[in-house]
């Protein structure tokens, strides 16, 4: 006794969904997403650094001449070293992309793909 299968492949379409445009879309969705999921964790004063940023392809860009030293919690030149230790908004503080990264990066991955056309 024998069994046989029959399976049909459909990829009609696949090439649009994997071409290099499409993941350069599926990036661009991920890092919108990611601006918007790190936005209450960034240090916020006066709400320009949290305002400064920009998605990319590659990430989320904050520029601004304090970006840096907020985001790694201090900074150095050759005179003097300082840390940032209170900071004027609960729940804020440095590395915010840890702390939406552990909530959020399963959502992330999610964005990308609808943006590709790959799920709906």
């Amino acid at each position: 006794m024998g069994t046989s299968v029959s399976v049909k492949v459909d990829l009609k379409g696949i090439e649009k969904k994997v071409s290099s445009s499409a993941l350069a879309k599926g990036k661009l969705a991920i890092a919108s997403q990611m601006m918007i999921d790190m936005n209450p964790f960034i240090p916020r004063k006066s709400g320009e650094l949290s305002g400064s940023g920009q998605p990319t392809r590659d990430g989320v860009r904050y520029p601004g001449p304090y970006a840096r030293a907020q985001f790694y919690g201090g900074a150095y030149n050759k005179n003097r070293s300082y840390t940032f230790r209170r900071y004027t908004t609960p729940g804020t503080g440095k590395r915010w992309d840890l702390k939406a990264s552990a909530l959020h990066v399963k959502d992330w991955g999610k964005v990308g793909l609808r943006a590709m056309g790959v799920k709906t």
